[in-house]
């Protein structure tokens, strides 16, 4: 199998995931995963699932695949396979996929351990690049322990990344950590750049690494027109009961403890410095000079997945609406995976 022919396997994978999600096609295993993982992990809504994989389809563009593999490809064609352990984590729907394409394309054998949040959709996927490409089954596995492996990629907390640094000591690796996101905002943002901004707060509950848990915001900002562009996410986080059980913990918290803070209604907004937030609780900080509170943001280094915002002409930030979209060649905590896969 050439690289080429990897690379319109995943095109091909892209299209097929665009129209299931979409409804122009039918593929009962993976319909059926959707519909019901919330049996297992019950933070894994249908509507976040097809989040997670129209995100993942809009990535395996033909023409992005290409682009972005080509300073890459050859090395890729010297390259002698090896076998890469890749350990995922379940925080989101999905959010291996990107280790397990990289391990591919680079002619790599992945062989993964899911996370037991999250065991059923990346193998539901895993049988329609088979059933498009089906050489690609002597290159994938899952394993419930990795062992025989050449180098690894692990991604969890903070515990599990001392503990995966110290047992995967003597391989080649990325060991990953939690990273968090934030947004940058002037006050001047239109109802749809909010809209977009909720999306990168609220999606996936907003456990996700590039879930912005913090936003920086000018003295006397109106948080209003924020607040009710929130509420679209009402039918989707506001009646899940999880989620509510944190709400309302959070809420107590604070009342207890005589905390100030603002009630969105399904978040708790609060003044606080930590860039992590705990799950229904958005953090804020005001600023007085915007260039200065740039200038901060870019300094956070490698605890920072992500910034947004509208109101900075830098390719550093990401437009608001796209924390939870990323281009294909953003790479988790910032580490050139292709690269490690190449020169490891």
């Amino acid at each position: 199998m050439t690289f080429k022919d990897r690379i319109r396997a995943f095109a091909l994978l892209g299209v097929t995931l665009e129209k299931i999600v979409t409804c122009q096609e039918k593929n009962e295993p993976l319909e059926h995963c959707i519909s019901n993982e919330y049996h297992y992990n019950a933070w894994f809504t249908p509507y976040f699932i097809r989040q997670a994989i129209q995100a993942i389809a809009r990535m395996l563009q033909e023409n992005d695949l290409n682009s972005w593999m080509e300073k890459y490809s050859e090395k890729i064609e010297q390259h002698q396979p090896c076998k890469v352990g890749v350990i995922m984590a379940g925080n989101i729907p999905l959010v291996g996929f990107h280790d397990f394409l990289c391990v591919l394309l680079a002619g790599d054998i992945f062989v993964g351990k899911l996370s037991s949040n999250d065991q059923h959709l990346l193998p539901a996927i895993v049988n329609l690049l088979l059933s498009i490409e089906p050489r690609f089954q002597e290159y994938i596995f899952f394993e419930q322990k990795i062992s025989g492996i050449d180098k690894i990629i692990a991604t969890g907390g903070e515990q599990a990344h001392q503990y995966f640094s110290y047992y995967f000591r003597k391989y080649p690796s990325i060991i990953r950590s939690h990273c968090n996101s934030v947004a940058l905002l002037n006050g001047q943002e239109s109802s749809s750049e909010l809209s977009a901004l909720a999306d990168d707060i609220m999606l996936y509950f907003g456990m996700g690494c590039r879930s912005v848990s913090k936003i920086y915001i000018p003295q006397g900002y109106q948080f209003r027109p924020l607040f009710e562009q929130m509420d679209k996410y009402k039918d989707s986080i506001g009646l899940h009961n999880k989620y509510l059980n944190n709400l309302e913990y959070q809420k107590t918290l604070h009342l207890m403890d005589s905390i100030p803070f603002l009630d969105q209604g399904m978040m708790v907004v609060k003044e606080h410095e930590s860039l992590s937030s705990p799950i229904a609780v958005l953090h804020y900080e005001y600023y007085s000079d915007i260039q200065t509170c740039n200038d901060k943001i870019k300094q956070l280094g490698d605890i920072l997945q992500c910034a947004v915002s509208n109101c900075i002409n830098d390719p550093f930030y990401h437009r608001l609406g796209q924390a939870q979209n990323p281009r294909i060649d953003d790479y988790a905590n910032h580490i050139d995976t292709i690269r490690f896969l190449m020169e490891s």
